[in-house]
């Protein structure tokens, strides 16, 4: 299991050897020590062709979907914020097959950490939009991913976010 002091070392390791991964062709590359970029690749294999011989859109976006999370979580946590982080959306535009292996670059930037800590400081949570392009080995765009982290402070609750609609 993953916890607060896990190492990205340790990280991409448990994240390879996760049968889910394993059988979509997913790889954890790099895991950045200070938790401000991870490196993702899928290959198109037997075990990832669609009907149309391309890679299948859900292996794309099972590659998409923890990695935010795990970066702010761990991140925040290595600077004291404690917080419970999860994928609250994400939104997929398949810009053109993916032929080929395709590699997904995440990175977190100072501007988006800083909205973090202010929004945790202030209301206990905040929700974060990052994009991350899935590429061909030519740095064509297969496809697009608009992924909103919910990130909650862990204790007493949060305050409601008033300018959206939202269930927790």
């Amino acid at each position: 299991m993953i916890g607060d002091n896990t190492s990205a070392t340790s990280i991409r390791w448990m994240l390879n050897l996760w049968p889910p991964f394993i059988f979509q062709g997913i790889r954890v590359l790099e895991f950045d020590p200070g938790f401000r970029f991870a490196v993702i690749r899928v290959r198109k294999s037997i075990l990832t062709r669609n009907l149309m011989g391309t890679t299948f859109g859900g292996a794309l976006s099972a590659a998409a979907d923890p990695f935010y999370p795990l970066l702010y979580w761990r991140k925040l946590s290595t600077d004291g914020v404690s917080t419970n982080c999860w994928i609250r959306q994400q939104r997929c535009e398949f810009i053109r097959p993916a032929d080929a292996t395709v590699e997904l670059r995440f990175a977190i930037e100072d501007q988006q950490l800083a909205i973090a800590r202010a929004g945790i400081e202030k209301d206990g949570r905040v929700d974060l939009e990052d994009v991350v392009d899935a590429l061909l080995p030519a740095g064509e765009v297969a496809a697009r991913f608009h992924i909103t982290t919910a990130l909650r402070a862990r204790g007493s609750g949060s305050t409601p976010l008033l300018d959206q609609d939202s269930i927790d």
